[in-house]
């Protein structure tokens, strides 16, 4: 939720940003006397500074993006006719532009289908089989960085252990966890318990409040439970609204003690649109001959059994 919130002001100041550019392109057609061109790029002023104020939104961030493409569409269209020889400066300003915007896949297929309009239309500006060249060099180096960001995110989350909206184990190092948390069971003759949780106003929380309520009640609910529980115990996320807990060192009562105080701290914990957060919980123990793949397997049917409707 915080990086979400710091990546939409980020977006807001981008766009402020380039509305202050337009509106001083603006006011240099007036210093300049060039008062029919003031009009279009004041319209696209406003449009700009719209999306930088729909920006601070988390919940619409596609909206600005399209404002902003547009309002860059229609500019640099409106003032190529009388770039004259300095247009080429500005060809690599749509490709940018739809690129930093606008997904890599959906990025490329616009700059190619748009490709007509930049060569063609706007004469003489970008017509050359030069220019062509140009403009096509400038949309394949434009991807380069994003595909390497790309890249590097996608490396990033096959290596992170971290779930990336709530901050707790992710499945796959859950699971890890898990195997780990047996294995030290049998060898040092302890007890293994898992609370396994289920929130039911995580499945239609986006629907209904938005992506903000959403992330608020996953943080709230994550900071409920690790503070109330016991320093050793490990919270991870099994599913979208699926959770796990596991008690090393734990047997049925002590299980029985953490599940009572678990739930009793979300029931105390009121929030806006949810009110009180509802959290359905099972203790699964591990059993003396049960290897740790059989005890996983109880513990997903056991969180099946709890996302399904009571009857």
């Amino acid at each position: 939720m915080p990086e979400r919130l710091a990546s939409s002001r980020l977006h807001a100041i981008a766009y402020t940003c380039g509305a202050l550019v337009l509106a001083s392109l603006a006011t240099w057609h007036y210093l300049m006397g060039h008062y029919p061109r003031i009009l279009p790029i004041s319209l696209l002023t406003l449009m700009v500074s719209i999306a930088a104020l729909m920006a601070e939104n988390t919940d619409a961030r596609r909206l600005p993006a399209y404002l902003v493409l547009i309002s860059g569409y229609l500019a640099i269209a409106v003032e190529a006719p009388y770039l004259a020889t300095s247009g080429a400066l500005w060809m690599g300003v749509p490709p940018i532009l739809a690129t930093l915007l606008l997904p890599s896949g959906a990025a490329l297929f616009l700059n190619v289908l748009l490709a007509p309009m930049w060569l063609l239309l706007i004469n003489p500006v970008l017509s050359t089989p030069a220019g062509g060249m140009q403009y096509f060099m400038l949309v394949i180096l434009s991807m380069l960085p994003l595909g390497w960001y790309m890249q590097q995110t996608r490396l990033l989350k096959t290596t992170d252990q971290l779930d990336t909206q709530s901050g707790i184990l992710a499945r796959d190092a859950l699971s890890e966890r898990l195997i780990a948390e047996v294995a030290r069971a049998r060898a040092l003759n302890q007890s293994l318990s898992v609370l396994v949780m289920h929130i039911p106003q995580l499945d239609m929380a986006n629907e209904q409040f938005g992506q903000t309520a959403q992330d608020t009640l996953l943080t709230t609910f994550c900071q409920v439970v690790q503070r109330n529980s016991r320093l050793g115990d490990a919270l991870g996320r099994h599913s979208h609204s699926v959770f796990w807990l596991l008690l090393a060192d734990a047997g049925e009562a002590g299980a029985l003690i953490v599940r009572e105080r678990v739930t009793h701290a979300l029931a105390e914990t009121p929030l806006p649109e949810f009110g009180t957060i509802k959290a359905q919980a099972r203790i699964c123990r591990l059993a003396d001959d049960e290897s740790a793949e059989r005890f996983e397997q109880r513990l997903i049917s056991r969180g099946f059994n709890l996302l399904e409707p009571e009857t």
